[in-house]
């Protein structure tokens, strides 16, 4: 049985929170959001996810049949599945909030919150992806996961058991499927910022708590009994948790909506989830402070992401190389 009392409280007191992030996986920041800025997002909110409704363009999950994550089989292959209501979709999931409010775009650079993702990453890394999801009454508990599941586990010597390019969410290269002495590092990040109140009857984030030094991910079947928690809490308050923390979307029994935006961030050396160097909209870009365009994958790191020269120092959208070129001489 987990005790709630030794477990993290939401706190503004950032060095306690880098604790319990180290140790439990989790941290909860009081009044990341101030109440001006939880209702511009939640109304911003409301009006994309109605106007994407209304155009057929909502992607809906949530439902027995329609769990996020189960768009390709055990290798990887696409299942041709239609996320809809009408396919058994529930909760309704709002993509790309880069391009969609400039109170989204304001969220990323919340202090409290940023203290301590550059804690967990350290000093350069990027911006994964920037959803939002709306817990709807009647969607179902998502199965406990990881997000990082696609990051190698350490293996002793000799060939892997899963080659790197056939790792998927229900295929690890864990042989046995258990880890040995050592488990991979967190190399991504989650925030959850709520932007009403969560409790465990409107979907409150599931988790386990200390789960991300268990060194694996969670298996369907032997660990179907495992014991979670829900992220519960005041609108504004953000969960900032480790990618390696098993989690899921709760299941909404009360009569209303959950809201949430959900931020992910990875390292420099690993390919983010939403492709924001093709995805991002131009007159997103021309506004966007360096800061921004780092977080974009627009910053080259190390040499890594560039188009032509490594010591420039970002790209540009749309940049091309030169191509095929024949001297003035040789023509």
């Amino acid at each position: 049985m987990l005790s709630t009392q030794t477990l993290p409280q939401a706190t503004t007191d950032i060095a306690r929170a880098k604790r319990d992030i180290d140790e439990f996986g989790y941290c909860l920041i009081a009044n990341a959001l101030t109440p001006a800025e939880v209702e511009a997002a939640r109304i911003r909110l409301i009006e994309q996810a109605a106007a994407e409704l209304e155009y057929g363009l909502a992607f809906e999950d949530g439902g027995p049949e329609q769990q996020w994550g189960a768009f390709t089989d055990g290798r990887g292959r696409l299942r041709r599945q239609v996320y809809t209501a009408v396919a058994g979709g529930v909760n309704q999931r709002v993509w790309m909030l880069v391009n969609k409010g400039r109170i989204f775009r304001a969220i990323l650079f919340t202090a409290s919150v940023r203290a301590i993702v550059d804690h967990v990453l350290g000093d350069d890394y990027l911006l994964s992806s920037y959803s939002a999801n709306i817990a709807k009454p009647g969607g179902v508990a998502m199965n406990l996961h990881t997000d990082q599941w696609w990051m190698p586990h350490p293996i002793e010597r000799g060939p892997s058991p899963v080659p790197i390019g056939s790792i998927t969410r229900q295929r690890p290269n864990l042989e046995g499927g258990e880890p040995g002495a050592m488990i991979a590092p967190c190399v991504c990040v989650n925030v959850m910022w709520m932007l009403n109140d969560f409790s465990a009857e409107n979907g409150g984030t599931c988790f386990v708590p200390g789960s991300h030094l268990r060194g694996r991910p969670p298996h369907m079947e032997r660990d179907a009994d495992v014991e979670t928690l829900a992220a519960e809490g005041p609108a504004g308050t953000a969960m900032v948790f480790d990618g390696r923390l098993w989690h899921g979307t709760g299941a909404n029994i009360s009569s209303e909506n959950r809201y949430g935006l959900l931020t992910t961030f990875c390292g420099p050396q690993f390919r983010p989830q939403e492709n924001f160097t093709v995805g991002a909209r131009p007159e997103v870009l021309a506004e966007a402070s360096p800061a921004l365009l780092a977080l974009l994958g627009f910053k080259i790191w190390s040499g890594y992401g560039r188009v032509e020269s490594p010591v420039a120092e970002y790209i540009a959208q749309g940049e091309r190389s030169l191509g095929e070129m024949q001297s003035a001489q040789s023509a």
